[in-house]
């Protein structure tokens, strides 16, 4: 049987990647369609102190690669830079769905209640994968997430509320 980890975080993480997919979808077609340079949108930047959309993108997947590898006690891997393209995007998008679709719920349920220390800042805290994926790893995936679709939003992109919850109410 999964622990509540795998269950709720491999779900979460998993919709939140089919919902970046489906933004960015509309993002491409947005600005073909509007005769945009496709990488004006990926640089697009909510304020100018923030990172841009094709980081937020990257980001989220960081973030479901560092969950993992922590929840699993294994090293985290190397964190990518931000990709250039849509088709980049794409690709890091379905290899992090594939990789969703091949945890070991087994060997992550069998580390459940042990601790590991995350460094935040200046500190350093001792969590258990179920504390770390509730309390950091989903509320900073879903930071990420909403930015791509304020980012969106802010260029024009014609979406709605539905865009973005779809995926996690399917």
């Amino acid at each position: 049987m999964a622990s509540p980890f795998c269950g709720y975080t491999i779900s979460t993480f998993t919709r939140g990647i089919k919902t970046l997919s489906a933004l960015l979808k509309k993002a491409e077609e947005h600005a073909k369609e509007n005769n945009i340079p496709l990488d004006e949108v990926l640089n697009a930047r909510l304020v100018e102190d923030m990172k841009p959309l094709s980081f937020q993108i990257v980001t989220a997947t960081n973030t479901i690669y560092k969950t993992l590898a922590r929840a699993s006690f294994v090293e985290i891997p190397p964190q990518q830079e931000p990709d250039k393209t849509y088709e980049d995007l794409y690709k890091r998008l379905d290899r992090t769905l594939a990789e969703l679709e091949t945890v070991d719920l087994a060997k992550i349920a069998s580390k459940e209640g042990q601790k590991f220390k995350v460094p935040l800042g200046n500190n350093e805290f001792d969590w258990t994968a179920e504390d770390y994926s509730v309390r950091l790893a989903i509320p900073n995936f879903y930071f990420h997430v909403v930015t791509v679709y304020d980012i969106l939003r802010a260029r024009g992109v014609q979406i709605g509320k539905m865009d973005y919850l779809s995926e996690f109410t399917a």
